[in-house]
């Protein structure tokens, strides 16, 4: 009666103590969701065709110049920075795979085998004589001396996933492996848009190179006439040295410009990941022209569709919300199930061949948290503050982006308005080349007013050049910030 009346008391303790856990671990683990909802505007604030995106084109659509393209599927395939990605991916899927395999029971095989001598003033050294001396046991049960011990089967755990941690760090995982996709997109995205940048930056330099070439003639031909003029008494040698020093400052202008080929070229390498063996062949910059479609920009939800970095944030922020879920459920108490079965005896031959050699186990276990409470709320509080950090992180990223839309946008925008007046202004200059060095000739105009046309020209020259390079790497920056690139 007293055992009977015990029990009651004991399971009731234990009821008692259970609830009072759960219901602190319900009020420990309490999660806030704030609103996370993100608010885009439905349009760019800009003059442009919201009718679709750039960035529904893949790259090999995009760029017309087979030699461009080219070079972008050789960095694709050998860049270091591509590879690294690869692998990066790689570790995420063995999360993933370990993260699921949590969910399943913890199965291990047992065998072994072992020998011992007890003492014989130890309680099992007197035990095993005293059970060897009993007429009640068989020959056959008798315990060696030394003490024999084989076994073999199988043993198994597992915490049953009733709160979901195991579920939730599944979709950590997940989500992390997700965003390791994204970030091999985005890796992706530069890399094309830096191989353009650099392969247009070689262009530019071709076509800087030609035009020194070409003022070099035409300042010889200055020289050379002025050397004539002065032989005949109609200039000085002043007049000589200006024309000379003028040749050697764009002869000097023009090696500048060649390094600065052999540098690009070697930037150019190391993106496409490769050692440099021969000439990159590149189209001239006259040849290269931009698409009428390039102000198809679309509208600010498809960034969220189609830029991988804020794709990657948003799997991130997902992978966050599990971690804090996770966290949530170390509160509650654990349920343990514990088992094993197999074959065991002190002689290898009765180890199969008896049954009486036949063991089992079968148990359960409930682990609730005390003392490490701190910990765990500790635990919590840093999963909510990463979720915070993460969510803030995907609004920065998709800000930015709206941002660098408007931008490279408006880039594009003034540099085809400067474009159109920096062509007036080389015609206009070349022709007043032309005229001032007739103007030269018969007497008209002096040294200096041929050197001045001389050297507007050349320059206004340039910064047309220069800013037709910037034209088309405004192209391929607004590209890549729309989200274009990566899609397959």
């Amino acid at each position: 009666m007293m055992k009977t009346k015990h029990r009651k008391y004991n399971k009731l303790f234990i009821l008692c103590l259970m609830t009072l856990v759960g219901l602190n671990a319900c009020k420990s683990s309490k999660v806030t969701q704030e609103n996370q909802t993100l608010d885009l505007p439905r349009h760019f604030t800009v003059d442009a065709d919201t009718s679709n995106s750039l960035a529904s084109t893949n790259w090999e659509l995009f760029f017309e110049d087979e030699k461009l393209r080219h070079l972008i599927q050789i960095a694709l395939e050998n860049n270091q920075e591509v590879q690294k990605t690869l692998e990066r991916i790689k570790i995420a899927h063995a999360d993933l795979r370990k993260a699921k395999a949590g969910r399943l029971p913890e199965l291990n095989g047992i065998a072994g085998a072992s020998v011992k001598r007890f003492g014989e003033y130890t309680m099992d050294g007197v035990g095993n004589a005293d059970t060897n001396i009993s007429e009640t046991v068989p020959d056959d049960k008798k315990l060696p001396s030394p003490y024999t011990d084989f076994i073999i089967g199988a043993e198994f755990k597992w915490e049953v996933d009733v709160w979901g941690k195991y579920k939730n760090r599944k979709k950590a995982a997940a989500a992390r492996w997700m965003a390791t996709q994204e970030m091999s997109n985005s890796v992706n995205t530069w890399l094309i848009a830096e191989v353009a940048n650099l392969y247009y930056e070689l262009s530019g330099l071709d076509e800087e190179i030609n035009a020194l070439e070409k003022n070099i003639s035409n300042q010889q031909l200055a020289f050379d006439l002025t050397k004539e003029l002065k032989a005949s008494g109609k200039e000085n040698q002043l007049a000589v040295d200006q024309f000379e020093a003028q040749v050697l400052n764009t002869r000097s202008l023009l090696i500048e410009k060649e390094r600065e080929v052999y540098a690009t070229e070697m930037a150019l390498s190391k993106l496409l990941g490769t050692y440099p063996e021969e000439e990159i062949v590149r189209e001239p910059l006259t040849q290269v022209n931009t698409q009428a479609e390039i102000l198809k920009i679309g509208v600010p939800a498809n960034l969220v569709q189609y830029r991988p970095d804020i794709r990657m944030a948003e799997r991130n922020l997902l992978a966050s919300k599990a971690d804090v879920q996770v966290a949530r459920a170390a509160f509650f108490p654990s349920i343990n199930l514990f088992g094993m079965a197999g074959f065991n005896a002190f002689e290898l031959s009765k180890l199969f061949l008896s049954p009486a050699s036949t063991i089992y186990q079968a148990g359960a276990g409930l682990t609730a948290p005390i003392f490490n409470r701190k910990q765990i709320k500790t635990a919590m509080e840093t999963a909510k503050a990463k979720q915070k950090i993460a969510y803030l992180a995907y609004q920065e990223t998709v800000l930015n982006s709206y941002l660098e839309v408007l931008s490279t946008l408006n880039n594009y925008q003034t540099l085809n308005k400067q474009l159109t007046l920096k062509a007036k202004e080389v015609a206009v200059q070349k022709r007043s080349i032309d005229n001032s060095n007739t103007m030269f000739s018969v007497g008209y105009a002096n040294y200096l007013e041929v050197i001045n046309s001389q050297s507007r020209a050349l320059l206004a020259e340039l910064e047309y050049i220069n800013l037709k390079k910037e034209q088309l790497q405004s192209v391929v920056k607004l590209y890549k910030s729309l989200g274009g690139g990566w899609i397959q």
